[in-house]
């Protein structure tokens, strides 16, 4: 039998070796799994860092210094400001002054305030459709307004040019033709409102074929201390203290009061009065419109 006692002590040693063998080893197994546990999460961090950057740097529109020259956005075209234009049809609604309809004038079955509401509307349409304007009416027929209320509706609506359409009359049949009442020189619009009425007086003498009345249709209307009706032709410059039309004097802005012709006459009436009279007239309007704010004087 072997000596146990003898071979005891070499045993134990071999033990103790094979231990300590098993235990660096696994101390370095250690030691690599850490290292590679290391390097996975570094990796981790740096593809998000990697990941993270482009994400903060897009998070805002890149401004024009970030963009190549040759693909710059065009600018936003910014919209043009447009025109206030006031139009006043002349009469309607129930004066309560008189208790009845305002209709103005009236003959062979027409009334003033039918027609200068059509015309009116007409042009508003014609204005409306044109991008450069934006019509306002100063009434629509439904309600009695004073000019004075008139007037008040233009200036808030911040016009640039106020239109007041009417039609005159006579006892007499055979009085005819257009005048044309601009703001007067008292008013700082009176230079502005001459050329404009230049303008509507000859196209409407050119293209319609009416008569003018005075020097060249363009006329100045004043009230005396007995509020009767002065007239003076526009050549006559001198500043008066005598007020004109409310609508004119109220409305803060070059303006005029267009007497057509005389709903009273025959021809006149053919001229402005008819249907399609008025769809020619508020297309003389328009184009007396866009030409006063392109800058045209009439000769």
């Amino acid at each position: 039998m072997p000596n146990r006692t003898a071979v005891q002590p070499y045993s134990s040693t071999r033990v103790m070796q094979r231990k300590c063998r098993r235990k660096r080893r696994a101390r370095a197994v250690q030691r690599v799994l850490y290292f590679l546990a290391a390097l996975l999460v570094a990796g981790a961090v740096g593809l998000v860092l990697y990941q993270g950057a482009p994400l903060r740097a897009h998070a805002a529109p890149p401004g024009p210094a970030d963009v190549p020259a040759d693909v710059q956005p065009a600018p936003t075209a910014q919209p043009a400001a447009q025109f206030v234009v006031a139009i006043d049809p002349g009469h309607g609604g129930v004066n309560p002054n008189i208790g009845a309809e305002d209709w103005g004038s009236e003959a062979d079955g027409l009334r003033e305030s039918d027609i200068t509401l059509r015309t009116a509307r007409l042009l508003y349409d014609k204005l409306a459709a044109d991008g450069r304007f934006a019509p306002v009416l100063t009434a629509d027929g439904s309600a009695y307004l004073k000019p004075s209320e008139r007037a008040a509706a233009a200036r808030d609506a911040g016009a640039d040019l106020l239109l007041s359409i009417h039609l005159n009359c006579d006892a007499s049949t055979a009085t005819h033709g257009l005048e044309c009442y601009a703001a007067p020189p008292h008013l700082a619009a009176n230079a502005e409102s001459v050329r404009f009425g230049r303008l509507v007086t000859a196209a409407f003498r050119d293209e319609l074929g009416l008569t003018l009345r005075g020097q060249d249709g363009v006329r100045y209307l004043y009230f005396d201390a007995n509020d009767a009706r002065v007239i003076a032709e526009s050549s006559d410059t001198t500043p008066r203290t005598d007020p004109t039309f409310t609508v004119l004097e109220d409305c803060a802005c070059p303006a005029v009061l267009v007497e057509e012709g005389f709903i009273s006459n025959a021809a006149d009436r053919e001229m402005v009065c008819r249907d399609d009279a008025c769809e020619r007239a508020a297309e003389v309007y328009y184009a007396c419109i866009v030409r006063f704010f392109e800058g045209e004087v009439e000769q």
